[in-house]
């Protein structure tokens, strides 16, 4: 399954946060998230309790990710977040599309 464009992504991440959007790490994730979701069922489980944090516990995910030299800043995080539930609804949308067909 082809990601879709970083074009698309980046369009659709700056109507979602309201600025201009160009991160190519957030590219490089969503591109990660489209190959789990393809090859491992049971990696998604991990994407999906990810999106589904609450307050709490995103700064704890957050803390997590400094833990292992990763710096994200709280917006950083949502971005994070909103890049992984794109690339889930974009490879639950394909594959509905593919049963239809």
């Amino acid at each position: 399954m082809k990601p879709p464009s970083k074009e698309q992504f980046f369009k659709y991440m700056s109507e979602t946060f309201g600025y201009e959007f160009n991160c190519e790490q957030s590219y490089e994730l969503l591109k990660d998230v489209i190959r789990e979701a393809n090859s491992h069922q049971g990696n998604l489980k991990e994407f999906i309790e990810l999106k589904d944090l609450s307050k709490r516990d995103s700064e704890i995910y957050r803390n997590y990710l400094a833990e292992k030299g990763i710096e994200k800043t709280p917006s950083e995080v949502r971005e994070h977040f909103a890049t992984i539930e794109y690339g889930m609804a974009f490879v639950s949308k394909t594959k509905q599309s593919g049963e239809e067909n």
